[in-house]
């Protein structure tokens, strides 16, 4: 019987599959989508189609939910940076998820900033909603609502989740990896001029997946393949203890 509930939010629906995944190898089982078994709790998180605004071709942006025994958390996919103004609004208009969770924290990418400062950020957008929400990465702060921020790839260099993939592919899938990488540096520099950062490592993810998933995305192999398993917890070991920690996840 569930009576605890946690908010993760992330910055996209291909941080969302990461987390996801991650929290299926602590243990927990993911909601498969069926109306009729969704807990009430959640239920303000049900899409309304078409929104307000009447954009028939707006993502409908229901979170992925998993639970364990006693817990069930709701993974939100915000719009990048977007999140800090997506997530507020949510709620805002719903105080159970401000008043009646057990958790609450961020999983961000540090790409055009460092972790601090990436921390600083969400500390300013939901501080005013968690009181002693963290300003520091991989921290979780106790009380009766837990916060926390972990900034990828590790609360201290810049990067993004596939900067983390990559590590975990290079346990994993060590061969395809380097096929990838020869393939993604055959190509003269004037070719990947309109790279932005980190573009190099989810190219890499990206040619890995077109063997182990061709024709699907790097969110599909990201939740379908083996790169986050018992075989790569070591690299995800910091992830995995702050997600522990903040959800109390034994």
């Amino acid at each position: 019987m569930v009576h605890r509930y946690a908010i993760l939010g992330v910055e996209g629906p291909h941080d969302q599959a990461f987390v996801g995944k991650v929290l299926r190898l602590m243990g927990c089982e993911e909601y498969r989508g069926e109306r009729a078994k969704l807990d009430p709790f959640w239920e303000r998180f049900v899409p309304v189609y078409p929104t307000k605004t009447g954009q028939l071709y707006v993502r409908l942006d229901m979170p992925s939910i998993l639970h364990k025994g006693d817990l069930s958390v709701a993974v939100y996919a915000g719009e990048g940076s977007k999140l800090r103004k997506q997530l507020p609004a949510i709620i805002d208009n719903h105080d159970p998820f401000r008043h009646d969770i057990n958790a609450f924290g961020i999983v961000a990418d540090a790409d055009k900033k460092g972790a601090g400062a990436v921390a600083q950020e969400y500390h300013h957008a939901f501080g005013p909603y968690y009181s002693g929400f963290p300003e520091e990465p991989g921290v979780v702060a106790p009380g009766s609502i837990r916060t926390g921020v972990f900034v990828l790839p590790n609360n201290h260099d810049k990067g993004v989740l596939d900067t983390l993939i990559v590590q975990c592919g290079e346990v994993i899938y060590p061969k395809h990896l380097k096929a990838a990488r020869n393939f993604v540096e055959s190509f003269d520099a004037q070719d990947k001029d309109h790279w932005a950062p980190f573009d190099h490592e989810k190219a890499l993810v990206a040619g890995v997946a077109s063997i182990l998933q061709p024709g699907k995305t790097n969110t599909v192999t990201i939740k379908q393949d083996l790169w986050i398993s018992t075989e790569t917890a070591s690299v995800l070991n910091h992830l995995i203890s702050f997600l522990a920690v903040l959800l109390e996840l034994t």
